[in-house]
């Protein structure tokens, strides 16, 4: 056995990061940063005026496949490489205005840890050492993170419906105020409630897990947070997304991301199919892969205890 798991890992490292972007270190020059909040708010104010288009039920026409351009993988700024997935970037943090998450003093001590014990590059089967990894690699999703892939929206007059670009996750956003589950209901991408704000359409939501992350490098926000989503289309071909984050337990004031997403098309017009959403398999929760990751000495990445309150 101890002479098969490192082949079988080798094998099964190209399905844990096939989803994520590989960038070559030699791309990046000394001081090159890819462009994040700050670059897209200046893109944005040069903009000319704009306003969306309407569906039969007057609402503001958002519908279409959007691509995520969080590219880098990661909220706050990377002044140099983490890995092959995270090169240096520019945060996604548009407030505060220095781009850096407000986390309260344990948090952070948190997150650094999750830094630290990143297992990319070193494995370990020691139990003295915590090796983290991130819950994406399981297939996992969340709010605000799914955004960074993108999706394709559909609108009904009463819902809004978003199909993630990894086909098996998908969100249904009732536009009413109806009741949410109770607040010990617990879910990966929580209960979410939209409406229209004029030609933005604003998805609150809370009840989430506290499991994911919000990128590869570790940053993470708690299970009582609620994440208010901003979507606003700015130009025919790109939305304004904007996510606030209101969690006082792990941060000591919210804070906002803010991001481009681009409207894609198909690669083939000739192909019917080329620009529709499909489904597609995913190894989560799948007993052989989970049990390798475990001897390796991974765990299964759980919320963090905030103090006493």
């Amino acid at each position: 056995m101890k002479t098969i798991i490192p082949i079988v890992l080798i094998l099964m490292l190209p399905a844990l990061v096939s989803a994520q972007a590989i960038f070559n270190p030699k791309d990046w020059p000394e001081g090159k940063e890819g462009p994040g909040a700050k670059a897209w708010a200046g893109v944005r104010a040069k903009l000319p005026p704009f306003t969306a288009p309407r569906t039969p039920d007057g609402q503001p026409d958002l519908q279409g496949r959007w691509g995520g351009t969080w590219s880098g993988d990661q909220i706050e700024e990377i002044p140099k490489f983490l890995d092959v997935t995270t090169p240096p970037w520019e945060s996604w943090v548009s407030d505060p205005a220095d781009g850096k998450l407000p986390y309260k003093h344990w948090a952070l001590a948190e997150r650094i840890a999750h830094r630290e014990g990143l297992g990319r590059e070193v494995w370990s089967k020691d139990p003295s050492i915590h090796l983290y990894y991130d819950p994406q690699a399981f297939c996992m999703k969340a709010v605000p993170r799914y955004s960074q892939r993108g999706y394709e929206l559909v609108q009904t007059k009463d819902t809004v419906i978003m199909m993630l670009n990894w086909g098996h996750i998908y969100r249904v956003i009732p536009l009413d105020n109806r009741p949410r589950p109770s607040a010990d209901t617990r879910m990966w991408m929580g209960s979410a409630r939209g409406h229209f704000e004029g030609d933005t359409l604003v998805i609150e939501t809370t009840n989430l897990n506290g499991k994911m992350w919000l990128d590869s490098a570790g940053n993470f926000i708690g299970p009582n947070a609620k994440v208010s989503e901003r979507i606003r289309l700015v130009s025919a071909t790109q939305l304004d997304y904007s996510a606030t984050i209101d969690d006082p337990e792990t941060f000591t004031r919210p804070f906002t991301l803010n991001a481009p997403q681009r409207r894609q098309r198909a690669a083939d017009e000739k192909d019917p199919y080329a620009a529709e959403s499909w489904e597609h398999a995913c190894h989560e929760g799948n007993g052989e892969h989970e049990q390798q990751i475990k001897q390796l000495g991974f765990k299964w990445y759980l919320p963090p205890a905030s103090p006493a309150k």
